[in-house]
């Protein structure tokens, strides 16, 4: 017998307007980050169920930190940095996460990963 499988598909707008589907709540703008507003009440359209004979997805969740994350996504995979000290280049101001065994991350002032170093 095959498990059947489910999940939960949020339908949301976009920035630009358009319709956004994703796994997470649309208060998220991504996994593992944590809402300011309190959790609106579901729209019957908001949550559709889906059921498939395919076997469960497991997720990962990333071992290493790459561009684009978010500054709460480092400090969940690397945790606290021993230093972060501050840089304000031409393209604009960016943190600098340094760890005692020498891993540095650069974080934009948008709370973006810009820049990994091992």
């Amino acid at each position: 017998m095959t498990p059947v499988a489910s999940a939960e598909i949020f339908k949301c707008i976009a920035k630009n307007g358009l319709d956004l589907y994703q796994n997470f709540p649309c208060e998220l703008d991504s996994l593992g980050a944590v809402s300011t507003q309190p959790a609106p009440a579901k729209a019957a359209s908001q949550v559709k169920s889906i059921q498939t004979d395919a076997p469960p997805l497991r997720l990962r969740a990333p071992i290493e930190p790459r561009a684009g994350m978010t500054a709460e996504e480092v400090r969940a995979i690397w945790g606290e940095p021993a230093e972060i000290l501050q840089d304000e280049p031409r393209s604009g101001r960016v943190a600098i996460w340094q760890y005692d065994d020498g891993r540095v991350v650069q974080i934009n002032q948008k709370q973006r990963v810009i820049s990994v170093q091992r």
